[in-house]
């Protein structure tokens, strides 16, 4: 059985992926320049890069440093 990918299904596809490139990209940043609350960097670039949207969403959930305004 082969699967074969369209044009269509790529553009339908590339949406989310510039999402998640750039969330990831954006958390990375916050994360080298603020630093993390509770899990050392290492961990979670590991946890942002390889855990795709769900990553991401954790760090600026539970994971950053939150302004004490």
């Amino acid at each position: 059985m082969q699967v074969e990918i369209t044009r269509t299904m790529l553009l339908a596809l590339a949406p989310l992926v510039v999402l998640q490139l750039s969330l990831a990209i954006f958390c990375l940043v916050k994360l080298i320049r603020e630093g993390s609350a509770n899990l050392n960097k290492t961990l979670w670039i590991f946890i942002i890069l390889f855990l795709n949207l769900l990553g991401p969403i954790l760090f600026l959930t539970i994971g950053r440093v939150k302004d004490h305004d």
